[in-house]
């Protein structure tokens, strides 16, 4: 059981950990397609009809898709000045009481989301940017961006327990054993 326990949360991590690749990648095909309208706008006095929705849609993408490795990789926000005195049991404790807080923002954000999705889907809302993408694709990332954010609150919260029970690492999400 503590096997198929440390694979699912190893298989948790891996998938936050390969949205770097992901995210990276958009990030650079988004640069190119900006830049192409930079160069459209001042050189042609031509802009692109779909920039703006293309660098506002994947500043959300970037930061939905990011925070669940951001919680993976221990980059997230708190308050380190007394977190650091902590012995690793007092650390465990604030960190579940982090995480209960941060499921509350992950549920909000799938079920937020999905009502969004599926509201957009259903009246057939399209973006009023040049883009015209449907309204729900572009909602997507909200849910997904939870769900990813509150598996690895998940995966921290488990290992959490088992250091207050044990005083070891189950599963430790930053060095990936």
């Amino acid at each position: 059981m503590k096997q198929v326990v440390i694979r699912t949360m190893s298989g948790i991590t891996k998938i936050n950990k390969a949205m770097v690749w992901v995210i990276g990648t958009l990030i650079a095909f988004v640069s190119i397609l900006l830049f192409f309208d930079v160069l459209m706008r001042y050189f042609f006095n031509a802009p692109t009809v779909w920039a703006f929705d293309l660098s506002t849609w994947s500043t959300g993408i970037i930061a939905f898709g990011l925070g669940g490795y951001a919680l993976a990789m221990g980059h997230h926000v708190r308050v380190d000045v007394f977190f650091e005195n902590y012995s690793r049991k007092q650390k465990s404790v604030v960190d579940l009481v982090g995480m209960a807080l941060l499921f509350v923002m992950a549920v909000t954000l799938i079920w937020v989301g999905m009502d969004y999705v599926i509201h957009y889907y259903q009246v057939g809302a399209m973006s009023s940017g040049g883009m015209e993408m449907p309204l729900w694709i572009q909602w997507l990332i909200v849910p997904i961006g939870g769900a990813l954010i509150g598996l690895q609150g998940l995966v921290r919260s488990i290992n959490n327990i088992h250091i207050i029970v044990t005083g070891e690492d189950l599963y430790n999400a930053e060095e990936g054993r």
